[in-house]
């Protein structure tokens, strides 16, 4: 079966980050995002998945799931990250080339809620 994506279906402007090592005012290196160098914000189908909670060390914790597709790229790493249109960060956990056609591929990606 023909997997297939209508144009109009990519809608949502997203924008791939990748984490960074920055430096403060004194030296001090700590984590951080930067937009990718090659064509960061890209235009994708975004579908939610069922969400979790969960309860651990007395702390409430959700979970949300999205599937991203997107038009077919080869750079796409689980290290990166996704930024909406409303500066909410979603986690690349998993990036999968349909059927190997290079059309498009299609990621999942979590955004956690709560004291990880």
């Amino acid at each position: 079966m023909e997997y297939t994506v209508n144009a109009g279906d990519l809608r949502t402007s997203i924008t791939f980050q990748q984490p960074t090592i920055t430096s403060d005012a004194g030296g001090a290196q700590k984590p951080g995002w930067a937009n990718v160098s090659t064509n960061p914000t890209v235009l994708a189908r975004c579908v939610m998945a069922h969400g979790q909670e969960v309860v651990t060390s007395d702390a409430l914790k959700s979970s949300q799931r999205m599937v991203v597709t997107i038009r077919h790229r080869t750079d796409i790493q689980t290290t990166w990250r996704i930024v909406m249109a409303d500066s909410s960060a979603w986690q690349i956990i998993s990036v999968d080339p349909i059927q190997g056609r290079n059309r498009y591929v299609e990621l999942v990606a979590e955004r956690v809620k709560g004291p990880v």
